[in-house]
């Protein structure tokens, strides 16, 4: 625990001011390196059109949660525009960064906070994440902000204390409820047997902020998938290829840490994930020997219960998702990144002594260097892969622009494969382009409303029912991609 003199209280500042500076950092670095515009994934315009009153709903599956859609809405509500959507979402991962590693400039060193914070903003995923429209990264920052606040609340209570926990705790279940319990599960296991974190209070409103953040996926769940485990049990919510015990994946992981692909290898080869980036890799295996070296220093400070609920949480994020799931992808272990921070910043910060003295001056350079090679590796990746995403999302966003003439902002409807983004740009209903004999319903229903009507489709439609479509002229359509509509 920090000591409460004069020195103590300055540290804090210093470490509050870092902290400031590192956010804005993150925010810089977003807005300057984000592609304009950057075009929307298809979870992204799912996650927009849930709360987007000018777009119909698309393809709610299982496995979503509302947390992205409360987050999103303050934006969607009131503008389409892809540049307005990224802007907002920079800002609130900026703030949300901020707010998750503050409590811990009271709970540790005041140093880690700030360090911690810089880590994992600037890994290359991090900052592609903080400009998204996805719920890794509110996952990770719920949950480092919900277990810093409960210990807090412990060290000093108050009642606003209490709420934002039961607030961090509920974006997090909200956000993706089973990973809630992946990563405040051990939190709890702590304060039940620690006598010192062991709090009604902040107990009680950790549990009930959980138990808040889950109840909207569980009434849906009710209504509209059965029950929860229908819900959480359904192919759509275990992924392609199920989960089971896949030992490959800790091969596959560390080919996919240069961005070369994104995702990885649903019953492929791991060859598929494409040669192992060494030094990416040996930054993986410097995060790992940090966080065993920041949990020996809280253990020698007797600071390991405050530590230890962050690097049980991240060892369980990274078992369930290096060894279960048959598809892969970084972003799915921000969580993990985000929480093994605070023993990784713990360790750097501890390498430095207190005391003046040439070992001091050593030490705090050989830390520096470290956080530069960092960033030095971490940084042009993630410029890199920025643009490397908006190159490949552009041809949606110039479909939709040569659409956008034959609809006219009618009502309409898509038909395609994976052309949901296209059609929330345009504020269509979409309808997968399947060879069936018989128009499926949503097509018949589009016909009785009046709808327009058009199939995006690479090349001639598939036999069946769209095979009679007339080919329809649209200047400014990309690549092989042909415009076909209903025969009159």
């Amino acid at each position: 625990m920090t000591d409460h003199g004069p020195t103590a209280g300055t540290l804090q500042r210093r470490a509050d001011l870092a902290l400031v500076a590192v956010a804005v950092l993150s925010l810089a670095l977003q807005l300057a390196w984000v592609p304009r515009p950057f075009g929307l994934s298809t979870d992204e315009a799912t996650y927009l059109a849930k709360v987007d009153p000018r777009a119909p709903e698309l393809n709610w599956t299982a496995p979503r949660a509302w947390g992205m859609p409360v987050l999103a809405a303050p934006v969607a509500l009131f503008s389409a525009s892809v540049e307005v959507v990224r802007t907002y979402m920079s800002v609130l991962a900026s703030l949300l960064l901020l707010a998750a590693f503050r409590p811990w400039v009271r709970v540790l060193h005041p140093a880690v906070a700030p360090v911690a914070a810089l880590v994992f903003s600037t890994i290359w995923f991090t900052l592609q994440a903080g400009v998204s429209v996805m719920p890794n990264l509110y996952v990770a920052l719920g949950s480092v902000g919900a277990i810093g606040l409960y210990l807090r609340a412990v060290q000093q209570p108050s009642w606003w204390r209490l709420l934002l926990t039961a607030l961090a705790a509920c974006l997090v279940a909200l956000v993706r409820p089973t990973d809630s319990v992946l990563t405040l599960g051990p939190l709890v296991l702590c304060a039940l047997l620690v006598p010192r974190l062991r709090r009604l209070a902040p107990l009680a409103a950790g549990t009930a902020g959980v138990l808040a953040g889950w109840s909207p996926w569980v009434v849906e769940a009710f209504l509209r998938f059965g029950d929860p485990v229908q819900r959480m049990t359904s192919a759509e919510s275990v992924g392609p290829g199920g989960t089971s015990l896949r030992i490959a994946n800790l091969l596959i992981y560390p080919r996919l840490l240069d961005g070369r692909p994104l995702y990885c290898c649903n019953r492929g080869a791991i060859t598929d994930a494409g040669p192992v980036p060494w030094i990416d890799t040996a930054w993986l295996l410097a995060v790992v020997a940090l966080v065993a070296a920041g949990l020996l220093v809280a253990a020698r400070r007797r600071l390991l219960p405050e530590v230890l609920p962050c690097a049980g949480a991240a060892v369980l994020v990274s078992g369930f998702y290096l060894l279960l799931p048959a598809f892969t992808s970084l972003r799915f272990l921000l969580p993990a990144l985000a929480l093994a921070s605070i023993s990784v910043a713990l360790a750097l910060v501890s390498a430095v002594p207190r005391a003046p003295g040439h070992v001091r001056t050593v030490a705090a350079a050989l830390v520096a260097l470290a956080l530069l090679g960092h960033l030095g590796l971490m940084l042009p990746t993630a410029h890199h892969q920025l643009q490397t995403a908006g190159e490949g999302r552009e041809p949606q966003i110039r479909a939709a622009a040569a659409l956008r003439l034959l609809v006219q902002d009618r009502p309409c409807l898509v038909v395609g494969t994976e052309k949901q983004v296209t059609a929330y740009y345009l504020g269509c209903r979409v309808v997968g382009a399947h060879p069936t004999a018989r128009p499926p319903s949503r097509v018949r229903e589009a016909e009785r409303d009046g709808r327009v009507i058009v199939a995006v489709l690479p090349g001639r439609p598939p036999e069946g029912y769209l095979s009679s479509w007339q080919r329809y002229e649209v200047d400014g359509l990309p690549g092989r991609w042909r415009a076909y509509v209903p025969p009159r």
